[in-house]
């Protein structure tokens, strides 16, 4: 029976009955959860007393040093990043892997060892009577399961998880607890899925997760491993049998990149090294008069909208001007009509010019003279780096905060808004690298491109839920992308 969701004890049934929900399905639902708990709890028992019980003892007594050795030198790479806990990936993923996926290939002088099949097979044949029917059903069951790297799609915190097989297509529902603490949607996760008595689990789940950005990296990797299999579909057979060493090293691989990336270099739109400049400058002349002379740095043609928008006192003498210097067009974005040089701020006898690179500074200053003349006065150059920035910006919650910063002031939020507009509007006919320089709608057509847009529109939602407000217009409607390409 389908569990009844959101309806209240004292609600009438939404089965037809007409009874109230608690002297009706309320009692099954308990029933099929508590089956359901039973049979999870019995199974992930089950996994804990083959694998304490009898694999591990049985590998660790009974067989050579050697083995684990060997294994380990099949398993991970020469060197692992700094920062990947060795003995972490011991415990939860290279046991489950050397007991239930090497095959050891040689016998190691132990008698009746079987070395080309797993441990685990080996343990069934020689110990048969040890194991009990579940336990036996759970080696079978295991020895056919493979690994595979697995997209997050939906999370019930605490109850279950839905993933897509990348590598095969197939979508699964686990029950699962931990992993709901600390996954999102959009992670990959490396791992093998056991199906037993209906209750699906992870079996050897990697410990560390795979970023959102690999989506698209994970479709290419899955095109080379078809041209590996001669070009013929990949199976859950064909990962466990011929291609797991492939998969293994692939998730290697990618922590390998991941965990030595880098700090990014962060270059504004013009490729020039973000660095967070502000200019002091001292005025001879009233914040009105300056802006008039400076009208053409903001591309407006009158100074009203600006002076709409100025602080004033009790008087209704001017107090502080702000405007954005504006450029015409963009070299990176050619659907941008205009691009935010810097930030202009004007306050009584006081001038301060904010930008974001070194360059910008030099030409704000040039033209800053050229339109004052004689009416202004340089006085100091105050620059940090991004990593400063971080530090010294006010932390949430702190009382009387005063941001600077550009992205925050409406005129420039209603440009940034007309620039997201267009880039969403271009964005169905540009050529994107990860859709094999297809366009949006061409990638829509193919089987294979609808795939890689699937993966492409997950990035996009999980690197917009980190945006900040400022600049939420840049946000992807995911729903109106889907809708125009018709995807499901």
């Amino acid at each position: 029976m389908k569990e009844i969701k959101n309806v209240g004890r004292n609600d009438i049934c939404s089965c037809g009955s007409g009874k109230k929900y608690k002297k009706c399905c309320i009692q099954q639902c308990s029933v099929n959860n508590e089956i359901a708990d039973f049979a999870w709890r019995k199974l992930r028992q089950t996994e804990g007393s083959v694998i304490d019980n009898h694999l591990m003892p049985f590998t660790t007594q009974k067989l050579p040093n050697e083995v684990i050795e060997t294994a380990m030198g099949d398993f991970f790479p020469d060197e692992l990043p700094e920062g990947m806990d060795k003995e972490l990936l011991f415990i939860n993923f290279f046991t489950p892997w050397l007991l239930f996926n090497w095959i050891p290939l040689e016998d190691f002088g132990v008698e009746q060892f079987d070395p080309d099949i797993t441990i685990a097979l080996n343990y069934s044949k020689k110990y048969n009577s040890r194991l009990s029917s579940i336990e036996k059903r759970f080696i079978e069951l295991i020895s056919q399961t493979y690994y595979s790297f697995y997209s997050v799609l939906e999370i019930e915190f605490e109850k279950s998880i839905v993933v897509k097989d990348i590598l095969l297509g197939t979508m699964h529902t686990l029950k699962e607890r931990q992993g709901t603490h600390h996954l999102k949607r959009g992670d990959v996760i490396f791992s093998r899925i056991l199906t037993m008595d209906e209750q699906s689990i992870f079996v050897g789940m990697a410990p560390f997760v795979i970023p959102t950005s690999y989506q698209n990296s994970l479709l290419d990797f899955k095109k080379w491993l078809i041209e590996e299999n001669d070009n013929k579909p990949l199976t859950a057979s064909v990962l466990y049998d011929e291609l797991d060493m492939e998969l293994v090293d692939y998730f290697f691989e990618i922590m390998t990149a991941v965990f030595n990336k880098p700090l990014p270099t962060l270059m504004n739109t013009d490729n020039e090294l973000i660095q967070f400049s502000k200019s002091y400058f001292k005025l001879d002349i009233s914040p009105e008069e300056a802006l008039n002379k400076l009208l053409p740095l903001s591309l407006s043609k009158t100074a009203d909208e600006i002076l709409s928008d100025a602080e004033r006192d009790n008087t209704e003498t001017i107090k502080r001007i702000e405007f954005p210097w504006l450029k015409k067009g963009n070299k990176k974005h050619k659907s941008w009509e205009n691009t935010i040089m810097g930030h202009v701020i004007i306050e009584g006898d006081r001038l301060t010019l904010d930008t974001n690179s070194e360059k910008r500074t030099q030409r704000g200053k040039k033209l800053l003279g050229k339109y004052l003349g004689e009416a202004i006065h340089f006085q100091q150059t105050l620059i940090e780096s991004p990593e400063q920035k971080l530090r010294s910006s006010p932390k949430s919650g702190e009382a009387n905060q005063t941001p600077s910063n550009l992205l925050e002031q409406p005129e420039v939020q209603e440009q940034i808004k007309l620039m997201a507009k267009k880039h969403w509007e271009n964005w169905f006919d540009a050529p994107i690298p990860a859709l094999d320089n297809k366009t949006p709608r061409e990638a829509a057509k193919t089987e294979d491109g609808r795939e890689r847009l699937e993966a492409l529109l997950l990035q996009y939602e999980r690197h917009d839920s980190d945006r900040n407000d400022a600049t939420h217009f840049f946000k992807a409607d995911i729903n109106y992308l889907k809708s125009e390409l018709a995807l499901g």
